[in-house]
């Protein structure tokens, strides 16, 4: 173990060349869909498009792209919401057609990862997982790699990648550059803590080979010695991270693994070229259910009595959550007018009578221990005035329709909203928080959402990740007045997150328009001290310029 980083060159390419366009007019006319992400971020342009097949094209252009001083941004299945892969000209450079399984390994502690190029899918790398296809094309000459894939074909399990992320389109390299999580995060963690090992190529031509554990910070020191021999220190940030989920900025703690210095810089230090994930055995079953209540303040009440931390008591043993997901009343209500609005023609499922909140909760079971399960989690929504027989769900993929159209409606009746607000006044957009807090600090955190909106006419709902305090609060204006209220009202619950422990950002990241955001998390010194720890990995500064931080700190 070292806190000296080792650079090399890149591994030799294949024999596809890569797809290269440098017409503007024909990049817009004939890829315009490489120019844009979730947010809708923009205006945005690209003088040049290269859509790579291998690490050594990767270096190849950011090579090229210093040497002319040229702005690169990285792109893959543009799926954020932050405006991380949006253009401003210069370089677009695409990860998307890097999908391929690479190989799997055994860890020394026995658990399987597996090798993957950035643009492989979640979605892709779970049914390759479930089939256990992977499409690896060989291992060559290396008789370790050989056998460890065949141990992993025999091993009659199931494996799964555990963080879930929410959007599962997103290609793993994205997912890794910003931390991402989901649902399931809850139990199992976010994307940092399942990534065993990286390559990430520089704009200098050097390439990074990262194992976890390999290479950890002296104090806050480490020293990067690229492929020329020349040497250059590394300095941690300082400041102190959020005891809470979270995707802002760069990680920082005395004496870090390196591999989690690059996991959530969004793609500002390097280019992923590879990723090592962890696997894990699939359960025997997932038990899900949403369980209807009275109120708002039953439901949080039943999930802090499920997470442990509430004033109810311990729960049952068996009561251990992989998922908490919360929607409040105005939820409810919202997904009720739009349905009536709609007519008989509505997708939006049916909600019952007298349903004000709800919680969809997950755990796991086996043959065994599923009456256990279901009797402990009876016991507890007992507690709260509700019941298993109250419940959409179940064990069964057909019993899980309800659930994902109820998760579908809300986010695209959101959207819908938003859509014709924006035809009449085009600057409007959705305000939507992400803000988590830790766990003691919830109800307070949902108190002063309720306070600050109170006796305004903001349409808004609440709904996300309750098992991590990580709430979603979409504000939906409907005029330019009400688009600036809704702005001011965002920045102060990001402030009185960070206030109260948490953090601004918890899995969507900062990317090129929450700058405002960070500097609550971290002051303008905190900043300064991510742009210098930018400048050694990317020295001519040309990487995802304007990503995470302005660009007048470089």
């Amino acid at each position: 173990m070292s806190n000296v980083i080792e650079a090399t060159g890149p591994m030799p390419g294949t024999d596809s060349a890569p797809l290269v366009v440098d017409s503007r007019e024909r990049i817009e006319e004939s890829y315009g869909d490489y120019l844009s992400d979730e947010s809708r971020y923009g205006p945005a342009s690209a003088d040049r498009l290269v859509v790579v097949r291998d690490e050594a094209q990767v270096a190849d252009a950011l090579v090229a792209a210093a040497d002319a001083r040229v702005n690169v941004t990285v792109s893959a299945g543009r799926t954020g919401i932050v405006g991380g892969a949006v253009p401003a000209g210069g370089v677009l450079l695409s990860l998307s057609d890097m999908k391929r399984v690479l190989g799997v390994r055994r860890l020394s502690d026995g658990r399987f990862a597996v090798r993957v190029e950035p643009g492989l899918s979640v979605a892709e790398l779970r049914e390759r997982l479930l089939t256990k296809d992977l499409g690896i094309e060989g291992t060559g000459d290396d008789a370790g790699a050989r056998a460890d894939l065949e141990a992993f074909l025999a091993d009659d399990r199931t494996y799964f990648y555990p963080p879930d992320p929410t959007e599962d389109t997103a290609h793993l390299g994205a997912t890794v550059a910003t931390n991402a999580s989901g649902a399931r995060s809850y139990r199992y963690g976010a994307t940092r803590r399942h990534v065993h090992g990286l390559r990430v190529a520089l704009t200098t031509g050097d390439v990074i080979a990262v194992e976890r554990g390999a290479c950890v910070a002296d104090g806050s020191l480490f020293v990067l010695v690229r492929a020329d021999g020349s040497e250059a220190e590394v300095r941690v940030p300082g400041y102190d991270m959020p005891d809470t989920k979270n995707a802002a900025g760069y990680y920082a703690a005395p004496g870090m693994d390196l591999t989690d210095l690059f996991i959530g810089s969004e793609g500002t230090l390097g280019v992923i070229t590879e990723v090592e994930l962890i696997l894990a055995p699939a359960s025997e079953g997932i038990l899900s259910a949403l369980v209807f209540f009275d109120s708002d303040q039953d439901a949080v009440a039943f999930v802090k009595h499920a997470r442990g931390d509430g004033p109810d008591g311990e729960a049952p043993a068996a009561v251990t959550p992989i998922a908490l997901e919360f929607f409040d009343s105005r939820s409810f209500e919202f997904l009720r007018r739009r349905k009536v609005e709609e007519g008989q023609s509505s997708e939006i499922p049916e909600l019952p009578d007298g349903a004000v909140a709800g919680v969809l909760f997950e755990a796991e079971f086996t043959e065994d221990t599923l009456l256990e399960i279901y009797e402990g989690w009876e016991s507890v929504l007992s507690v709260h005035g509700a019941s298993m027989e109250n419940t959409w769900g179940g064990m069964e993929e057909h019993e899980f329709a309800p659930l994902r159209a109820l998760r579908h409606s809300i986010a695209e009746q959101v959207n819908g909203v938003i859509a014709r607000a924006n035809a009449r006044h085009p600057e409007i957009h959705k305000i939507g928080t992400d803000a988590a807090v830790p766990s003691s600090a919830l109800e307070e955190m949902l108190g002063f959402y309720r306070s600050e909106l109170d006796g305004t006419n903001l349409e808004h709902v609440i709904f996300g990740h309750i098992g991590d305090s990580h709430l979603h609060l979409n504000i939906m204006p409907s005029t330019p007045a009400e688009l600036r209220a809704g702005k001011e009202l965002a920045a102060r619950f990001a402030r009185r997150a960070v206030e109260l422990g948490g953090t601004v950002s918890a899995e969507h990241g900062i990317g090129r328009i929450k700058h405002d955001l960070l500097r609550l998390q971290y002051g303008d010194d905190g900043m300064r001290q991510m742009a210098a720890v930018k400048r050694v990995f990317d020295p001519s500064c040309i990487l995802n310029r304007g990503v995470v931080f302005p660009e007048g700190l470089l």
